[in-house]
């Protein structure tokens, strides 16, 4: 997993760094999207992914379903097809968003709460991040009755839990460390 995600990764800062010097970020985005959401289907994914088709099989099925998209993305996919990465593509579109985002100064937050928020709730806590994190933030709410109360947010790598079930963890273990 972790060859497929490095793989993804590289793929995605070059695509970025085309896009980036083309000036067609905007398209290379809305393509890789439209090309991963056919990948995500169920008979184009065992098409692309079984070992015993040829490429040129691969490639012709590939075009016929998705043929509104620019060479640029198209080929890019089809290279990591062809170099035996489909199931990286996923990765790799993912890593391109945040590549996008960052370029754009947004910065991207997973919200969990034990019970949903109200829309007051939900723009003062993105006032509150956007401080935080010192830059526009759009997050995604989950809602997760097991934190029983409270918020825990994740902003990139760095995680903010002020959970009633975060707290409980942090006393039993400070307890059972004693």
């Amino acid at each position: 997993m972790a060859r497929r995600d490095t793989a993804a990764r590289r793929y995605a800062e070059a695509a970025f760094q085309v896009a980036t010097a083309d000036g067609a970020l905007n398209r290379w985005q809305a393509d890789l999207a439209v090309l991963g959401e056919a990948l995500a289907l169920p008979e184009l994914a065992a098409v692309v992914e079984h070992p015993a088709i040829a490429y040129a099989d691969k490639e012709r099925v590939l075009r016929r379903v998705v043929t509104d998209v620019a060479t640029g993305p198209m080929n890019l996919v089809l290279l990591m097809i062809r170099r035996g990465r489909p199931g990286a593509v996923p990765a790799m579109r993912a890593h391109f968003e945040e590549l996008v985002l960052r370029q754009r100064g947004i910065a991207r937050a997973e919200v969990r709460t034990a019970l949903p928020l109200d829309e007051q709730d939900r723009a003062d806590l993105e006032r509150s991040l956007e401080h935080l994190a010192g830059r526009q933030v759009e997050f995604t709410e989950v809602v997760d009755p097991g934190l029983i109360g409270g918020i825990a947010v994740r902003i990139g790598d760095r995680l903010y839990d002020a959970s009633v079930r975060g707290r409980l963890e942090r006393l039993r273990a400070r307890l059972t460390a004693v």
